[in-house]
């Protein structure tokens, strides 16, 4: 349900391999064989809800493990979409086994499969993966891993009840560089902590003040594509990927982005399972027109242990997350490392540490080991909801525009009825969590 061209083509087949590394949407996936592994002995059937642009690259790589992994279904409310989705997978088995759909309870209700990845706008994450679980389905959700905090406890609270796998789409978890920058901060190779800078691209779509209401493409079920959100006639402009930049369907580049830079802070912070106390912030807002997500943020979440954590838009290149301690910074970014001192980057590299994190290389071996052995994955949904939700404290504190308290224990701001308010949303018949 992401921006793809409208019509597939030929020429799009044979390119849609490389599309997964498009800098603002890619999921950091590389095929299964670059990695060399044996190929499991239990075949994972999986289905695919949400075809679009950050699908491609789960598709390139689900797609390379043909021994072990099988693709049976594809879902996406665009028929052209979908059936384009469909026929790559089955021209790569060689048959036509795979099948689309465009309702996902569709796909999630079939008993023949194992695992689903949500690939959807962010608007559809809970309510597709609730489902899924309930219908005894492992799930891997695209990040961030839902909307609002409330649709984040209820995803953990599924997850738990149903016994189900899941793992949430911040890659950084499965990359050495994040993994070993987190754990050196644990180990105090920076000192005492200070701070931690994050910073995250603006927003690199916009829409003037105006817009036109259009007639609904054929191929496109309108009334699904919204769902949960509130009903607005349709216009291209505020479809498929543009839904990012539309606050009844995303909060922009601070879940988009700093879903994957504050992870890590939180991950090196020990607080994977808890959160900040205090959060205030700003940002710059659209005032009229169709986007209603900020185009420049600037928040701060400070943490019991007195550290803060910032979160700002900058223009001079994409996203990376700074640690600042008594020894100097580390500066890490999916294409970079620096520090202060290139001691720190030596140091950071040797073995023994006292506190080791799990390591894992492979995002998507990951959850399909998990799902396996039916252990806990790197980006647990626990861990997910938990920095979802410092995403959300900085959307709340910068739209309500003044410093908020919160309970990372209860999950609510204390003495703030406006603030919890926010905590969730009201879902458009018929749709809701319950």
């Amino acid at each position: 349900m992401e921006n793809l061209p409208s019509s597939p083509s030929r020429r799009r087949f044979l390119k849609s391999a490389s599309l997964a590394t498009a800098a603002a949407t890619a999921p950091l996936i590389l095929p299964a064989r670059l990695f060399g592994q044996a190929a499991p002995s239990k075949l994972i059937t999986v289905g695919v809800v949400g075809t679009g642009n950050i699908a491609d690259g789960h598709l390139n790589t689900l797609l390379g493990y043909p021994e072990s992994v099988r693709i049976l279904a594809v879902c996406d409310v665009d028929r052209e979409r979908r059936e384009f989705a469909a026929s790559r997978v089955n021209a790569r088995y060689g048959n036509t086994d795979c099948k689309a759909y465009n309702d996902f309870r569709e796909l999630n209700s079939r008993p023949d499969i194992d695992a689903i990845w949500i690939c959807t706008p962010d608007h559809w994450h809970a309510l597709i993966a609730i489902d899924a679980m309930r219908h005894g389905k492992d799930v891997y959700i695209e990040k961030p891993m839902t909307l609002t905090i409330e649709e984040g406890r209820a995803v953990v609270d599924a997850s738990r009840r149903y016994g189900r796998v899941a793992q949430h789409g911040t890659q950084h978890r499965s990359m050495k560089r994040f993994h070993d920058v987190a754990e050196f901060v644990r180990n105090q190779g920076l000192g005492k902590l200070e701070r931690i800078d994050v910073a995250i691209p603006p927003n690199n779509r916009f829409c003037g003040a105006t817009w036109t209401a259009e007639p609904v493409p054929a191929q496109l079920d309108w009334d699904l594509w919204l769902g949960p959100s509130p009903w607005r006639p349709y216009t291209s402009a505020g479809c498929h990927y543009n839904f990012r930049f539309i606050a009844d369907c995303a909060y922009g580049q601070i879940t988009n982005w700093g879903a994957h830079y504050l992870d890590i802070g939180q991950w090196a912070l020990d607080m994977d399972g808890s959160g900040p106390v205090e959060v205030e912030g700003h940002g710059s807002f659209p005032t009229s027109g169709l986007f209603t997500n900020a185009t420049h943020i600037d928040f701060t979440c400070r943490y019991a242990n007195g550290v803060p954590m910032n979160c700002r838009t900058r223009h001079e290149g994409g996203g990376t997350v700074r640690f600042i301690g008594e020894r100097g910074w580390l500066d890490i970014s999916r294409g970079k490392m620096a520090a202060s001192d290139p001691d720190l980057l030596r140091e950071m590299q040797r073995p023994g540490k006292k506190i080791q994190l799990p390591l894992s290389n492979n995002h998507h071996e990951n959850f399909l080991a998990c799902v396996r052995s039916r252990e806990r994955p790197i980006a647990d949904v626990e861990l997910g909801h938990r920095t979802t939700t410092v995403c959300n404290l900085g959307q709340i504190a910068i739209t309500l525009g003044r410093p908020l308290r919160w309970d990372p224990v209860k999950e609510e701001f204390v003495g703030d009825d406006m603030a919890n308010r926010l905590r969730g949303r009201a879902m458009r018949s018929p749709w809701s969590l319950a």
